[in-house]
């Protein structure tokens, strides 16, 4: 009787252990600080569409001459088009300069139209 009552304070004790160690506050193992990063890359060397048409569109975003304008960014294969109107010829080009600077970009075909 007594080996049961030892067995099971033991397997008590175990498990309120286990649960007080499960609720132990382990840190932001996963915390990102700063600015993200915006590098594209994929195993063969290209970039990915839709992480390059994101991380475009931040960049965009991120110029206060353009991220009000409503631009539209296409990418295929690591070519990027922007489409869209923008205000001024200097504009259209700031968007082109941004976008082909953006990693995993290789082309830009700039549609961009001055209003």
């Amino acid at each position: 009787m007594q080996a049961i009552k030892r067995t099971l304070v033991t397997a008590g004790v175990v498990l309120a252990g286990s649960l007080l160690l499960t609720s132990c506050d382990r840190g932001n193992v996963n915390a990102q600080t700063g600015a993200p990063d915006l590098t594209v890359t994929t195993e063969d060397g290209g970039g990915d569409d839709l992480n390059i048409t994101t991380a475009v569109n931040t960049a965009l975003m991120a110029d206060p001459k353009l991220q009000h304008l409503d631009i539209q960014i296409e990418t295929r294969k690591g070519d990027v088009t922007l489409s869209g109107t923008v205000e001024t010829q200097a504009q259209r080009s700031q968007a082109e300069m941004i976008t082909a600077s953006t990693s995993g970009v290789h082309a830009v075909n700039n549609k961009l139209e001055v209003k």
